[in-house]
């Protein structure tokens, strides 16, 4: 609600209040200045008896309950009081300005907001003049010219006070009666129904905007015009003539109604009623009020509706579902074509509760006569059961709903049948995979875990020891990315079906993730080493996949509860560390011990700072010198990295290269090693100590990997200001072969830019031949597991000739790694491998001293 003045103030402006307005009034009022000065001297007559008068005008206030109700208390009282002996002080005080007039129109509206009715407000000037009249004789009764033309100004002033008081009350119900006629408009035109009033002879007073919007019509052009120009529905006349002469309400008249003369007909709902605005004038105020309601929907449900129930029974029998009905008064029991089909039964046959029980399966009788005893009085009724077809079990599901008389006796039921079958298989599909590995039809981790929690809660109650066996494949990635996954897949298959038959029945076996498989025994330590030297047995045997034999093996991690975890978390985890450690041992199986876990720490720590060594710039690229093994003259080097840590020292590679292969840090490792490699050789050609041959630069599985592989390795080149044909790559079996196709595309990118490719660790992978001889390869690289004892072992040797022979086959140059003697390096050249490095010729330098040791004076 607005402030006082502001409403004062507004009323002032509507009722023309302004300087002209408020002068007119007192033109009329014949008051002019000769009033104001009779006034002011009435007002210094008066002085200092304001406060008396306003005493005793609220003591007679006080004596009237409707007066009464706006004087609470004292506090109350002495604040009015005080109001009113201002304002009785200002009427006679001279000043009747435009202050003076919104004062008295802000008094006006606190007494019209508080509710008192305009016969007190009135009143109370009557009581003001009747006690003023004798303070009036008192001083001016010894002149009568005097008295009474004083008497006359004041009648005046008073009169204008009263004036501007009713202003007030006429002025705030005419906005209410605005606002409510707003409202009742607004109202009548929100309505969704059509509306339109008529008179008697059925011409159009108002219609709202449903009406309008319904029928093309402007509301105002539709005023006065009569009802049959603007709209046409046949037979609404006749009845239009008998409400108005019945005045009886006529509902739910349906016609087909449009826009006169040719819109298109829609089919509605009316309401004709009349209506009288005043009884005394009952010809001229009758009115008529025509209810449209658009049916339009409802029309085309109903038409739905038939067509629904002329489908039904196709849409059942296509849905599978049946409906029936059963009458408890009667004891009959109706069912759909539907119902037949689905239990098997002929439509001849009569149908009774019997008949339907007979077809339940023996073992949910019981719980279908239950259900329908709870049903009848009053449980809801949705089963699934069984039921026997053809001696075919079949799943169907019921719903029901009962209806009961007044007292809730049953009087009859209605119910539909699905069969669920499908569902039913579904839903145990579902299940099967939300527990158990589709590959190998192994549990899987979710139910391996509640089975484990189990266990333990089990061994706990009983005091019993139990062991947890954490199995993972020997290089299995490498048939993955070698062989590809289907291959893969098929050794996992024959794995868990080896792993199966070699455990016991109380044994439970479940697949992780990958090759990773877990075994729980309820038994001691002694029997996980039974299971772990059955694993091994039944692994021995190479696995067929294509045309290859593939020797497989596992690594074993063995955690007994509860020494070495009482947590299913804790178990598993110490599992998991005891098989990294045997995996790290070459295989075979470890028991958990605790400082694992500070071998695993040690591991989380060393990716830690190998991630700050590489962006502090601590680690360095050594090189190992490659020569030609029959003059002993350097053909080239391998970079290898190399970490000096602050704290730790040096740390080996072979504990920080696959470490960085596990955090992600192998690709930032590679990059770095390659960036360093280009600096190097720049550096070398500058100073003009230009290397013999090329650098060779390790290329990691995951580098290979990248999309942007070869993008980022001839921008590095480039960004060194070095040339491709100073560096050669060293790519892995494994990494090729994860995707022949696409390294095929790769290398021959790379070698098209000026780098020379070779393959390390040859013989090490399940290359294709077919494959090797389309990638665009140098030299094949003899690993150093086959050199180390090639002098004592025959398959080793002979490994090495069959490479160096493919070599020479394919035209590609064989490099033999890891050679440390003398007879190595003479017999390797006597079998046509021509190059080499190790030890024997010289171990990896930091690169000033390989320069002064290789390059300086050479």
């Amino acid at each position: 609600m607005k402030p006082a003045d502001e409403m004062a103030q507004d009323m002032m402006t509507t009722l023309g209040l302004d300087e002209s307005g408020v002068a007119m009034r007192k033109a009329f009022l014949e008051f002019t200045e000769e009033d104001v000065s009779r006034l002011e001297r009435l007002h210094e007559a008066l002085a200092g008896t304001e406060q008396d008068f306003a005493r005793g005008f609220y003591n007679h206030l006080l004596r009237f309950d409707e007066t009464r109700r706006f004087i609470p208390d004292e506090i109350v009282l002495d604040s009015l009081r005080t109001t009113q002996a201002q304002y009785f002080d200002t009427l006679t005080a001279g000043t009747y300005d435009a202050d003076y007039v919104r004062h008295r129109l802000r008094v006006g509206l606190a007494h019209q907001r508080i509710g008192l009715e305009t016969q007190w407000y009135l009143g109370a000037y009557a009581k003001y003049l009747a006690d003023a009249l004798p303070n009036l004789w008192q001083h001016l009764g010894s002149d009568p010219g005097r008295f009474l033309s004083t008497l006359q100004s004041l009648l005046k002033i008073v009169l204008f006070d009263m004036g501007l008081a009713m202003d007030t009350y006429v002025h705030a119900d005419r906005q209410a009666i605005l606002s409510l006629r707003e409202y009742s408009e607004l109202v009548f035109s929100a309505i969704p129904d059509g509306l339109a009033v008529l008179t008697a002879d059925f011409t159009i007073i108002s219609i709202n905007r449903a009406f309008a919007q319904r029928f093309e019509l402007n509301e105002l052009d539709a005023h006065s015009r009569p009802l049959a120009a603007l709209i046409r529905a046949e037979g609404l006349d006749c009845h239009l003539r008998e409400v108005r002469e019945t005045g009886i309400v006529k509902r739910d008249l349906f016609f087909e109604m449009a826009r006169a003369p040719d819109g298109p007909l829609i089919p509605v709902r009316v309401t004709l009623t009349g209506i009288r605005l005043a009884e005394e004038e009952e010809e001229e105020e009758a009115r008529l009020l025509l209810i449209v309601e658009d049916v339009t929907e409802q029309a085309h449900l109903q038409n739905a509706l038939r067509e629904s129930e002329a489908t039904l029974l196709r849409a059942q029998e296509m849905a599978r579902i049946g409906s029936w009905r059963f009458s408890v008064l009667t004891d009959t029991l109706t069912w759909s074509p539907e119902v037949y089909r689905i239990f098997g039964i002929d439509r001849k046959t009569a149908i009774s509760h019997e008949v339907f029980l007979a077809c339940i399966h023996p073992d949910d009788r019981e719980m279908i006569d239950a259900a329908w005893q709870a049903a009848l009085a009053g449980a809801p009724y949705h089963l699934q059961y069984r039921i026997v077809v053809g001696g075919i079990t079949r799943w169907v599901e019921e719903h029901v709903q009962m209806e009961f008389d007044s007292e809730h006796r049953p009087v009859r039921a209605v119910g539909t049948i699905q069969d669920i079958t499908d569902r039913k298989d579904a839903e145990s599909r579902i299940e099967y995979l939300a527990f158990y590995d589709p590959l190998t039809g192994l549990p899987n981790r979710a139910l391996f875990m509640d089975r484990l929690r189990h266990e333990l809660t089990s061994a706990d109650r009983l005091g019993q020891r139990l062991a947890l066996l954490f199995l993972d494949l020997n290089r299995f990635k490498v048939i993955n990315d070698t062989l590809g996954h289907d291959a893969g897949d098929r050794v996992l298959i024959e794995v868990a079906r080896r792993l199966r038959d070699a455990l016991r029945e109380e044994e439970t076996l479940a697949r992780l993730s990958g090759d990773e498989f877990v075994i729980i025994a309820s038994d001691s330590g002694k029997a996980a080493v039974c299971i772990a030297e059955r694993i091994a047995e039944v692994l021995t045997p190479p696995i067929t996949v294509g045309n290859q034999g593939l020797s497989i093996s596992a690594s074993i991690g063995i955690a007994i509860f509860p020494e070495d975890g009482e947590s299913v978390e804790a178990l598993l985890k110490h599992a998991d560390i005891s098989m990294y450690r045997a995996k790290g041992g070459g295989g075979g199986y470890r028991f958990y011990r605790a400082e694992m876990g500070d071998e695993l720490a040690r591991r989380v720590a060393i990716a830690q700072r190998l991630e700050k060594a590489l962006l502090a710039g601590q680690l360095q690229l050594h090189y190992q010198p490659q020569v030609n093994l029959s003059s002993g003259a350097l053909i080239g080097a391998e970079a290898l990295a190399r970490w000096t840590d602050p704290e730790w020292g040096t740390v080996s590679p072979a504990d920080f290269i696959p470490i960085a292969e596990e955090h992600g840090l192998i690709v930032p490792l590679g990059e770095w090693a390659l960036e360093t490699a280009c600096r190097q050789v720049r550096k070398w050609e500058a100073g003009g100590h230009p290397i013999a041959g090329r650098v060779a630069v390790n290329v990691s599985a995951r580098q290979f990997e990248d999309d942007d592989f070869v993008d980022t390795v001839i921008r590095i080149v480039r960004e060194h200001r070095a040339s491709p044909a100073w560096i050669e790559l060293e790519l892995t079996e494994s990494a090729m072969m994860h995707d022949p196709d696409r390294a095929v595309e790769i290398t021959r990118a790379l070698v098209t830019a000026g780098f020379t490719l070779s393959i390390d660790d040859f013989g090490t992978g399940y290359s294709s031949l077919a494959y090797l001889k389309h990638f665009p390869v140098s030299k094949l690289k003899i690993d150093v597991s086959f050199v180390r004892d090639m002098l004592s072992d025959r398959d080793d040797r002979s490994i090495i000739g069959t490479i160096i022979a493919m070599g020479r086959s394919m035209e590609l140059e064989t490099l033999a790694e890891g050679v440390e003697h003398a007879e190595q390096a003479s017999t390797l050249l006597a079998m046509g491998c021509y190059s080499a490095q190790g030890f024997y010729f010289g171990k990896a330098e930091p690169a000033d001293r390989f320069e002064e040791n290789w390059l300086a004076g050479r």
